[in-house]
């Protein structure tokens, strides 16, 4: 609502004076609404994502610094598996280039197959069940009992032997023929029944 009063105090002497009064709402001066930035406010969906990422997150990198911790943990180590014991019956025979007679002693050649995917260490030899024989030839002579014996209960030895592999030693010494034996068995090939023990490398 507006109220006028005349003024005309820069008119002449004699002219009445007004006054021009303004309402409040006329004049007032303006004003500016001043307002924070508008939050963005997460729903109940998107902070439980939230929750679970983070106990991930947590739980991963505890994770892995018990993993590092249990690593570099100084004297702590690792025991390894046991190598796989090998066990096989084989046959030897005496050295054909050195003739065994009654009271001498002589070699052992002992030929190892090994038809295992891995390579195997023989550690031992010692004498298996059975008879020593001699050769068909021999035995029909009359070799049957030659009487040909092991010098030892074991023979630590280490014999390698790649896989997929025959293998040929020789224990020098390791067989001996009494006196007495019949003249049959001079010259003979004799085979003696031997168990070898080793593991797998």
């Amino acid at each position: 609502m507006r109220r006028d009063v005349l003024t005309n105090s820069q008119h002449g002497a004699g002219q009445p004076e007004g006054r021009i009064e303004l309402d409040p709402v006329d004049h007032e001066e303006p004003t500016w609404e001043v307002r924070s930035p508008r939050r963005k406010r997460f729903d109940r969906r998107s902070r439980t994502i939230l929750g679970v990422a983070a106990l991930a997150a947590i739980l991963a990198n505890a994770g892995a610094a018990w993993a590092y911790w249990k690593i570099t943990q100084p004297g702590e180590q690792v025991a390894a598996a046991p190598p796989a014991a090998v066990d096989m019956v084989l046959r030897g025979r005496n050295d054909l280039n050195q003739t065994l007679r009654p009271g001498d002693t002589g070699n052992l050649m002992v030929t190892v197959t090994n038809d295992r995917s891995v390579p195997i260490r023989i550690t031992s030899i010692r004498r298996g069940p059975g008879n020593v024989v001699a050769d068909p030839e021999h035995r029909d002579a009359g070799c049957v009992d030659p009487g040909v014996r092991v010098n030892r209960s074991v023979f630590p030895v280490s014999w390698e032997v790649p896989r997929n592999t025959v293998g040929a030693f020789t224990v020098a010494g390791a067989l001996t023929m009494p006196d007495g034996v019949p003249k049959a068995c001079v010259g003979a090939t004799f085979t003696v029944p031997l168990r070898a023990e080793g593991v797998q490398r």
